[in-house]
């Protein structure tokens, strides 16, 4: 299609949509918020390029939990971080659905799976995959997390066996990165990438900071077509996100994926064939699939996507959560050692049977550490989702508007654009107490007892997003975690470094570590790493 029938046809429909958006009975206007930075660039600029969390701090301090927005070109957005709002609409998902921008450009990471899927797709689809993410499915796989852990310490310690010290620096999140891909493909496929062992595999490479690679740098140009690709239809606006060469990297990730997917999921037919199924999470799934009617079975490419779900959200998220956490730990020795302690001290008890689920219910300040990690640096630090209908939405604390009237709820016009703050939430000071911006795991055990609203499903934490959109792997992503921080804190001390003193949290889509002036070498996690000296 020619692009300038394309810019042509948006700009008359913006034409259109500003002209109803002046005629529709409600409005944000009356709602605070920050001025804009241009008439081009609203205040998105400042929120998508700025260090994750800088802004939404600042907006948070001055506005509360809700504010009105502007984005390119004059257009109208809500930021939200009130918990009874996100409350309300995560708990009516499938009233405030994704933009269809949001979703055209998630097409492109995770094809046609949960992420992108709406309203009865969904459903159908959520309901097919949740035999394999349920507690005990979670459970079964804390040993495989365990042995992937272990895999870098084996490492590590022959790396540093002969260093004067037994200390060196690590770039942390690579190895990280690679053993979460090894845990990935064993707990879900029953497959063994060997990332650790060849972290140049073809694989390997083609999922390395892919989000970096595919959502970093934001330049205008794209800030604003983003955002008024909301005109352009659909599967037009895929079909132009396909053909982009920035997004080369992110073609060579589906193509390799995709193989990877239908080899996995003719196996796992056969396997099922013959009566031979595994416990890994697509057996589970395959066979799921196949007691379901044909009519609300998953097609082939919905099977593929899941695959490529699993893959983004099992791999790049958790280990940018675990790169950040043992920053976190680096940066305060003092929980660092308080949780080495723990840790052997569960040791010394168990007498080398090796760590269980179980053993985490006596292990009270690492599942605060993990809390805490998930909390401060949630890898996801925004979502988005468009009013379906005018709807006013309720807040957890009144509002004084700019005419001074003092409001409970916030009339909100369809077709608005909502931008939930999960960074800003987890770090709100009513909730989280006075020294939310630091990393204090020892405020889990003295959090009061009621909060404004129930959020997200593990630990009052919006990390994982709320009802029935919620992160179907939310268990299977804190029992990783939990693994891994059990296993390299028990092994090894971690500490900053001139580099760590540099990292930025780089937003796109997810936060990632950035080294300043580095980022063409995509996810950075510089730390200094000594061995532990265990008493004999």
């Amino acid at each position: 299609m020619d692009p300038i029938l394309i810019l042509y046809s948006v700009l008359v429909a913006l034409g259109i949509y500003l002209l109803y958006s002046r005629a529709t009975k409600l409005s944000l206007n009356d709602i605070p918020g920050p001025e804009p930075e241009s008439f081009w660039l609203g205040s998105l600029g400042r929120l998508t390029r700025g260090l994750v969390g800088v802004v939404d701090a600042a907006w948070q301090e001055k506005f509360g939990g809700v504010a009105h927005i502007k984005g390119p070109l004059g257009q109208d957005l809500l930021w939200v971080c009130d918990p009874r709002a996100l409350q309300f609409i995560q708990n009516g998902a499938y009233n405030f659905p994704k933009p269809s921008e949001r979703i055209a450009l998630a097409t492109l990471t995770t094809d046609n799976g949960l992420v992108t899927a709406e309203g009865d797709i969904h459903k159908r689809q959520r309901r097919t995959m949740m035999p394999a993410f349920g507690m005990p499915e979670s459970k079964a796989l804390f040993p495989i997390f365990s042995r992937c852990a272990d895999s870098i310490t084996t490492r590590w310690k022959d790396q540093l066996f002969d260093v004067a010290g037994q200390s060196t620096i690590f770039n942390i999140n690579k190895w990280v990165s690679c053993a979460t891909l090894d845990a990935i493909g064993e707990a879900a496929f029953d497959h063994k990438f060997g990332a650790i062992d060849d972290q140049e595999g073809e694989f390997i490479r083609s999922y390395q900071s892919l989000m970096i690679k595919t959502f970093g740098s934001q330049k205008d140009g794209r800030i604003i077509f983003q955002s008024l690709a909301r005109f352009v239809p659909s599967k037009v606006l895929v079909y132009f996100y396909d053909h982009l060469p920035s997004f080369g990297f992110l073609r060579w990730n589906r193509a390799v994926a995709h193989k990877f997917a239908r080899e996995m999921i003719a196996n796992k037919d056969l396997a099922l064939a013959k009566g031979t199924s595994s416990h890994d999470v697509m057996s589970i799934l395959v066979r799921a699939n196949n007691t379901e009617d044909e009519k609300k079975k998953l097609s082939e490419l919905e099977m593929v996507s899941q695959m490529r779900t699993i893959l983004l959200a099992g791999h790049e998220t958790t280990s940018t959560a675990l790169s950040w956490g043992l920053l976190e730990l680096a940066k305060y020795p003092e929980y660092q050692t308080k949780l080495r302690k723990e840790i052997h001290d569960r040791e010394a008890i168990i007498k080398g049977r090796g760590f269980n689920v179980n053993d985490l219910d006596n292990m009270p300040f690492t599942q605060a550490c993990v809390k805490e990690i998930l909390r401060l640096n949630p890898p996801v630090y925004h979502i988005h989702r468009v009013a379906g209908q005018d709807v006013a939405i309720p807040v957890a604390r009144p509002i004084i508007t700019k005419s001074g009237k003092e409001i409970r709820e916030v009339p909100v016009p369809k077709g608005t654009r909502i931008i939930l703050s999960i960074v800003a939430y987890n770090r709100d000071k009513a909730i989280w107490g006075e020294d939310a911006h630091k990393f204090n795991p020892d405020r889990w055990t003295n959090l009061p007892e009621k909060r404004d609203a129930t959020i997200g499903v593990f630990g009052g934490l919006a990390t994982f997003a709320g009802g029935t959109r919620s992160c179907i792997g939310w268990r299977f992503a804190v029992y990783e975690i939990q693994a891994f921080l059990i296993e390299l804190v028990a092994n090894f001390e971690f500490a900053p470094t001139e580099a760590s003193k540099k990292i930025r949290k780089e937003p796109c889509a997810i936060m990632a570590p950035t080294i300043e002036g580095e980022m063409e070498r995509g996810a950075q996690m510089p730390l200094k790493v000594t061995l532990v000296q265990r008493e004999v």
